[in-house]
């Protein structure tokens, strides 16, 4: 079938009316009469097959290769390059990762410098518009996902969710570890806030600097624990702080508190070092493809240099949800303790980590672990486990609290009866 396309040039100047398929026969032919002694003609040819001379010219000396269309603009990555681009990010929606235009033009970009492929605008960090137009029209078969407000309505539906879990069981059997819960992690991180109680003036817990931190938690389905990530948002971390910080712990800053790539490989490679040696089998390693840490490529290029492939678990899967509500739960608890003995002063972030301490040590454990693969239907695997139900919720009531509560409840009582008694008074006997 012919393929015939027109492009516009300057002035309005309509180019490409040729067939490519044409093009390819008439070079066919120049190539056989040349290897057989004559002399082609190329005016002759191109007349027969209908085809620009001085184009056929170009491809028969050399000059441009092939018999596709060259007008326009070459693209930054070459051809078999992006190809292997478009191979990477076929896996990546293969394994669950839900590709978005801003995704692959920021891989594109870290594939280029990588690859020491120059175009691409520094400043932005991403390759551009009518590159990813361009590269989308190349590979009509890669899935992107529009850009959409996340809510609990964007959840997987059931075929979907079936499928994940299918490509989730075929993953794991193709490891080898479909029965070995200790090669198969789960990764994900939460903001935690410093607890601010604005109706409890004698409650709150105020610090150097009130900003929020990040942990990053990753567990397998055996219930061990990798070492956490904490990042706070300062320009660097001070020795003193680390006296009494956990031993098996990473402890990072960054400008607004959050992850960023930079810091994702340093977790990474803890991570990778942390696994065990005397086990040669390969390890799973589910991230939240909700979170933008995913689409680095130098984190899956040392995932998998080190044994560990990685795939994205659906989208809104509370997964992590009990684990990271019982840990803001201990550090609450953990943090209006340290208020009382602080009596209301600022906490030292050396005392921070004391406190995130005591709270990590009562969420991280092997129960905890084990009963977000199991309620999750990850481990062991049924994807008939309901998902989506809100866990309990744990007031954060202590004794000393209710106590003090009622105390100030019965003071303004008591205000409340000494003004209507005074006002009584007042209109009773006219003073």
């Amino acid at each position: 079938m012919e393929t015939q396309s027109e492009f516009k040039g300057r002035k309005g100047l309509k180019m490409n009316q040729w067939s490519e398929e044409r093009m390819k026969a008439a070079i066919e032919e120049y190539k056989a009469q040349a290897e057989s002694g004559q002399k082609p003609a190329l005016r002759l040819l191109a007349r027969k097959w209908n085809v620009p001379k001085t184009t056929l010219q170009r491809r028969v000396k050399g000059l441009v290769e092939g018999s596709e269309h060259a007008s326009g603009r070459k693209p930054f990555i070459p051809v078999e390059s992006e190809r292997e681009l478009a191979r990477l990010l076929t896996l990546l929606s293969e394994r669950g990762f839900s590709l978005r235009k801003t995704d692959v033009q920021s891989l594109a970009f870290e594939f280029a410098k990588i690859n020491g492929i120059r175009g691409f605008s520094e400043e932005k960090q991403k390759a551009g518009y009518y590159w990813f137009e361009g590269f989308m029209k190349r590979n009509p078969g890669l899935k992107i996902k529009k850009a959409e407000a996340t809510s609990p309505a964007t959840r997987m539906n059931d075929e979907e969710r079936g499928k994940w879990f299918k490509m989730y069981e075929n993953t794991l059997d193709d490891l080898g570890i479909q029965d070995v819960p200790s090669h198969i992690w789960k990764c994900d991180l939460s903001g935690l806030q410093y607890v601010r109680e604005r109706d409890d003036p004698f409650l709150q817990i105020t610090t150097e600097e009130e900003t929020a931190s990040t942990i990053l938690a990753a567990f397998n389905a055996s219930g061990a624990f990798a070492p956490p990530l904490l990042i706070f948002k300062r320009i660097r971390v001070k020795n003193e702080w680390m006296n009494e910080s956990l031993e098996n712990m990473c402890v990072k800053a960054s400008d607004n508190g959050w992850i960023t790539a930079e810091l994702f490989i340093e977790w990474g490679e803890m991570f990778v070092a942390h696994l065990p040696k005397d086990d040669a089998r390969p390890h799973l390693l589910l991230l939240d493809g909700q979170s933008s840490h995913v689409f680095n490529l130098s984190f899956l290029s040392l995932m998998k240099q080190n044994s560990v492939e990685v795939i994205c678990y659906p989208a809104l899967h509370p997964a992590n949800t009990a684990l990271f509500k019982s840990l803001k739960h201990n550090w609450c608890e953990a943090s209006r303790k340290c208020n009382q003995q602080c009596a209301g002063m600022k906490l030292p972030k050396a005392h921070y980590y004391s406190v995130f301490m005591e709270a990590w040590k009562k969420t991280a454990t092997t129960e905890s672990a084990k009963d977000a693969f199991r309620t999750t239907g990850m481990f062991p695997i049924n994807e008939f486990t309901p998902i989506g139900q809100k866990a309990p919720c744990h007031p954060l009531k202590t004794p000393h609290v209710a106590a003090l509560r009622a105390a100030l409840m019965s003071l303004q009582l008591l205000k409340q009866d000494h003004s209507k008694t005074l006002w009584s008074y007042k209109r009773v006997t006219g003073v």
